[in-house]
């Protein structure tokens, strides 16, 4: 497996995972959930072109996507422990969740913005990691 199919990997799973919180779990996306949402969905079909294909110049574009729902998803984390104060949009929040509501919390951190965090950090440092070109030079004996 290739950084690109495991960064596409990365992708899809939390494009599915988030699908799961919203559809299956009834958890209702806040503001910052959605914006995070915006970079992540497309970042998944994208990749799977990039795979598909095997073009690996969509790294590039793909870390246009990537980075902004990094930042997104870093101060999502930081507005739901109130280290920094809320957007207007997230104090009513969709269906009565604000953006520091915290669906999950598992061992009293993994919240699901820690979860988006995680996700993209990933991405990037997968498809920033850059191929070393191969020597022409080889060994004899």
């Amino acid at each position: 497996m290739t950084r690109l199919h495991a960064a596409w990997a990365v992708a899809l799973v939390a494009t599915l995972g988030s699908l799961y919180f919203s559809e299956v779990a009834g958890f209702v996306p806040c503001y910052l959930c959605w914006m995070q949402r915006v970079c992540m969905y497309p970042l998944a079909a994208q990749l799977g072109l990039a795979v598909l294909t095997g073009d690996v110049s969509h790294r590039r574009y793909a870390l246009t996507l990537a980075v902004p729902g990094w930042l997104i998803a870093a101060f999502h984390i930081l507005e739901e422990n109130h280290i920094v104060g809320g957007l207007a949009q997230c104090t009513v929040g969709a269906g009565g969740a604000g953006c520091d509501v915290k669906w999950i919390n598992l061992l009293g951190f993994i919240t699901i913005p820690t979860l988006s965090f995680v996700a993209f950090s990933l991405i990037i440092i997968l498809l920033s990691w850059r191929d070393r070109p191969s020597s022409a030079r080889t060994l004899t004996t």
